[in-house]
């Protein structure tokens, strides 16, 4: 049954989803230095990277089904943001280590890839709905990305069309067609988690390929993997991925939780996120013990997430950005020869 609880024009399912997807990217991103250290943490976060964001993108293609609403505002939602937050990570990255080699406008930095991805996937979705047999193409290039070097973390094109697949059966998902996943029995959401976590072990145990292969950002051979162990791998994660969309709508609660104001305020937590996680990553460089670290790194992701998700913090992010962004397009047309 649906919830029409306290906000009726909401779908808390969607909320609670978000909420807990943005919690696992950052407290993923906060594992990411320490990972290496340790099996599990290795296991850990490689469980995560098996389908945080497949699901999260997921949701976000559901979010765009008004494609001339996705297109519109795609220049100013996505790509101006991540060109202005661009700019700043790859400042301080530049300052940090002294090699301005490290500063690249088109190179999306740490999680920055997900505005360029979204820039692209609803710009032009408009025009790919209407593309014969889209979604089976998708998956075929999202399969054959990793045969070509040409596609990697340059403008996020590797990630773009690795994860489209993802965004088009969001997009393609009713709210009907949601909630009947809520039907099965929640045996299948946990047997489906045991064989994901039972793969993640794999993957740390027995080195088939780096934890980084989860990222998609690159091609096969930039990790060292056959092309035909990276083809399987890769169907693979697709299917996990999928999974994962089916044991989270099936298990999360429809009704409103602690995750659902999470959940309405993602984006000043997914683009900031990184810039607050640099402490706590910073004060576990020194910690000697696994179980500080990530007691560390738990509580500061909470924290961030938390913080970050108040309405006021959202209210204040996107007043100020949307005032960078018109002023810096105001500043374009009024220096365009022949503008009024």
């Amino acid at each position: 049954m649906k919830n029409t609880s306290i906000n009726p024009e909401r779908v808390y399912l969607l909320d609670n989803l978000k909420g807990l997807l943005i919690f696992l990217v950052v407290f993923g991103h906060s594992l990411e230095l320490f990972k290496d250290e340790y099996f599990i943490t290795q296991v850990l976060y490689a469980f995560i990277y098996l389908f945080h964001m497949p699901a999260f993108v997921f949701v976000s293609g559901y979010f765009s089904k008004n494609l001339d609403k996705a297109r519109s505002t795609a220049f100013k939602s996505f790509l101006m943001p991540f060109i202005l937050f661009n700019i700043i990570w790859n400042l301080i990255a530049a300052l940090a280590t002294w090699d301005i080699n490290q500063f690249s406008f088109i190179t999306p930095g740490w999680a920055l890839w997900y505005l360029m991805s979204m820039f692209f996937w609803r710009l032009f979705l408009k025009d790919l709905v209407k593309i014969k047999y889209i979604l089976p193409i998708s998956f075929i290039v999202g399969l054959g990305a990793g045969l070509f070097s040409e596609f990697n973390g340059i403008l996020s094109l590797s990630r773009t069309l690795v994860f489209f697949p993802f965004f088009f059966v969001g997009y393609k998902t009713t709210e009907d067609k949601l909630f009947r996943l809520k039907r099965p029995s929640r045996f299948f959401s946990f047997a489906i988690t045991l064989l994901a976590l039972s793969f993640a072990i794999f993957i740390c145990y027995s080195k088939v390929f780096p934890i980084e292969f989860l990222y998609g950002s690159d091609a096969f051979e930039s990790y060292t993997v056959p092309l035909w162990l990276g083809v399987i791998s890769r169907l693979l994660l697709y299917i996990i991925g999928f999974s994962f969309v089916f044991v989270l709508a099936n298990t999360m609660p429809s009704k409103p939780t602690f995750f659902s104001k999470i959940g309405s305020n993602t984006l000043p937590i997914y683009i900031l996120h990184t810039y607050l996680l640099c402490i706590p990553i910073a004060i576990n460089h020194f910690m000697p013990y696994l179980w500080i670290k990530l007691a560390i790194s738990l509580l500061s992701s909470i924290t961030i997430t938390y913080l970050l998700s108040r309405d006021k913090t959202d209210l204040y992010f996107k007043k100020y950005l949307n005032s960078i962004i018109n002023l810096v397009l105001h500043s374009e047309s009024s220096s365009t020869p022949g503008a009024k």
